[in-house]
C-alpha cells in the first residue's frame, strides 16, 4: 500500500491549522436572516446603481444583464451555504473547504465589475477590490503557508480578466491584481502575528497570576503558622498564668498560718510562681521577636521610581486592558524609608493598584495613574493613585480599614487592610478619597532618606 504524497499530507496540515485559526462564530452569525438579507440587499443595490443611476451609469456604463449574472453565483453559494449550516453551531472541515469558493466568487464579482466598466470607473472598483481582499485576508488569516484564499483570489482576477474590453484594462488587472494579493497575504500575516502575541501575553498572564496565587498561598502559610504558634503560646501563657494565680492563692493562704509544713508549703508555691513569671517572660520575648521578624527591624531605604515601574509592569500583565501610567516629579523624589524595604511598598502599592483596577467586582478602572513626588509642606514623600472606576462608597471613605471587608464577591477584604497596616509600621498614612470627577483618590505618605 502507498503512502500518501509528502506534499498531500502538508497540504492537509496547512487546511487543519487554517481552520484553527478560524472564527466560526463569527461566520456563522453572518449566515443569520437579517446579515444574509442586508448581503444581498447591498449586492443588488451595487448592481442596480452602477446600471441604472443616471449619473453613475454614464461614468461607469456597466451593462446590467453581465453584471448581474456575475453577482448571481455569489449570492446563490451565500444563500445555499446558509441554508446548509442553518442550524449548526460549528462549521466543519467541509465546511471550510465550501466557504472558500463563495468568497472567490464575491472577488470575481468585484474584478467582473472593474472589467465591465469604462476605465475610470474601473479604477474605482479596482480599489473596491483591494479593500475587500485586504479585509478578508485579515478575516481569514490568508497566509503563504495557508494561501487558500488567496489561491480563490488568484482565481478569479483570472477569470474576470477574460471579460475586458480594452489593453488598457488589462493593464489595469496587472497592477491590481498583485496589488489585491499582496494586502490579501500582509495583513493577513500581521492578524497571524497578533494571534501569536495575544496567545504569548495569555499564557504570560496565566503564568503570572499562577505565580502570585502561589506567593499569596506562601504568604497566607506563613501567616497562619504564626497565628497557630501565637495561638499556641496563648494556651500555654493562660496555663502559666493559671497556675500563678493558684500559687499566689496558696501563698496567701500560708501566709496566715504559722509553723514549718505552712513555711515548707510557701517555699513551693513561691519557687512555682517565679517558674511560670519566668516562663510568661520568655514566651513574650518570642512573640516580640517573631513581630519584629515579620514588621522589619529597622527601616530600609527605598528607590520609589523603581519599585512604582515594577508594579507597573507586573500589574500590566495582570489587567492588560487598563492603562496604568507612572509619573514621577523631576528630578525623581528621594528614597523612602520603610520596615521591609522594597517588598512592601511594592506590595502595598500593588495592592492599591490591583484594587482600583477590579473596582467594586462589577466595575474597574479602564486608567490608573500613579504620581509620585516630594510634598512640599512636610518635606515626606507623596504617592497618588487616582482612578477612574466607581470609587469609594460615602460610607466607607472615614471608616476605618476593617479586615475581610470587601464589597467583591471573590474578593478576601485583605488589599486595603494590609495596606494600611504595613504603612502605619513605618510610620506612614494612607489617605482615602473620591476624586473630584469620579474614581478612587488614594494618597500615601511616606518617611523619606535625609542625606
Amino acid at each position: 500500500m502507498k503512502s500518501p504524497p509528502v506534499s498531500s499530507c502538508r497540504g492537509v496540515a496547512a487546511f487543519r491549522r487554517w481552520m484553527r485559526a478560524q472564527d466560526a462564530g463569527r461566520l456563522l452569525a453572518s449566515l443569520r436572516v437579517r446579515p444574509l438579507a442586508g448581503f444581498l440587499l447591498r449586492g443588488s443595490a451595487l448592481v442596480g446603481v452602477v446600471a441604472w443611476a443616471p449619473g453613475v451609469h454614464a461614468f461607469l456604463a456597466v451593462p446590467l444583464t453581465p453584471a448581474l449574472a456575475c453577482f448571481l453565483p455569489c449570492a446563490i453559494h451565500r444563500v445555499a451555504f446558509a441554508w446548509v449550516h442553518a442550524r449548526r453551531r460549528r462549521v466543519a472541515a467541509g465546511g471550510w473547504l465550501a466557504w472558500l469558493p463563495g468568497l472567490a466568487l464575491l472577488h470575481f464579482f468585484l474584478a467582473s465589475l472593474m472589467a465591465l466598466a469604462e476605465l475610470p470607473g474601473a479604477l474605482v472598483f479596482g480599489v473596491l477590490l483591494i479593500g475587500t481582499t485586504a479585509v478578508h485576508g485579515r478575516r481569514y488569516r490568508v497566509t503563504w503557508r495557508e494561501p487558500f484564499l488567496a489561491v480563490g483570489t488568484l482565481a478569479a482576477l483570472l477569470g474576470a480578466l477574460l471579460l475586458g474590453r480594452s489593453f488598457q484594462h488589462a493593464v489595469l488587472f496587472a497592477v491590481v491584481g498583485p496589488a489585491a494579493l499582496m494586502g490579501e497575504l500582509y495583513l493577513g500575516a500581521l492578524a497571524v502575528r497578533y494571534d501569536r502575541a495575544r496567545a504569548d501575553a495569555e499564557r504570560l498572564r496565566a503564568a503570572v497570576h499562577a505565580q502570585l496565587v502561589e506567593q499569596q498561598e506562601r504568604d497566607v502559610g506563613r501567616l497562619t503558622q504564626a497565628m497557630a504558634e501565637i495561638l499556641g503560646h496563648h494556651q500555654v501563657m493562660d496555663q502559666a498564668l493559671h497556675e500563678a494565680g493558684t500559687a499566689a492563692d496558696m501563698m496567701k493562704a500560708f501566709g496566715t498560718q504559722r509553723g514549718l509544713l505552712a513555711r515548707n508549703g510557701f517555699e513551693d508555691q513561691a519557687r512555682q510562681l517565679q517558674d511560670s513569671l519566668r516562663q510568661l517572660q520568655e514566651m513574650v520575648k518570642e512573640v516580640r521577636a517573631k513581630s519584629r521578624r515579620f514588621a522589619g527591624t529597622e527601616p530600609e531605604a527605598v528607590d520609589l521610581g523603581l519599585v512604582l515601574e515594577s508594579v507597573q509592569a507586573q500589574v500590566s500583565l495582570r489587567f492588560p486592558y487598563v492603562d496604568i501610567h507612572v509619573e514621577l516629579e523631576p528630578p525623581g523624589p528621594p528614597r523612602a524609608l520603610l520596615r521591609g524595604g522594597p517588598l512592601t511598598l511594592r506590595r502595598v502599592v500593588e495592592n492599591l493598584v490591583v484594587n482600583a483596577c477590579e473596582g467594586n467586582g462589577e466595575q474597574g478602572a479602564s486608567r490608573v495613574y500613579i504620581r509620585a513626588r516630594t510634598e512640599p509642606l512636610s518635606g515626606r514623600l507623596e504617592v497618588l493613585i487616582e482612578d477612574d472606576g466607581p470609587g469609594f462608597p460615602p460610607e466607607r471613605l472615614n471608616a476605618p480599614a476593617e479586615e475581610l471587608y470587601t464589597t467583591k464577591s471573590q474578593g478576601t477584604g485583605l488589599g486595603l487592610y494590609t495596606s494600611e497596616c504595613l504603612l502605619r509600621a513605618s510610620g506612614g498614612l494612607l489617605h482615602r478619597n473620591n476624586g473630584p470627577g469620579g474614581g478612587a483618590l488614594l494618597r500615601i505618605l511616606l518617611p523619606r532618606e535625609y542625606q
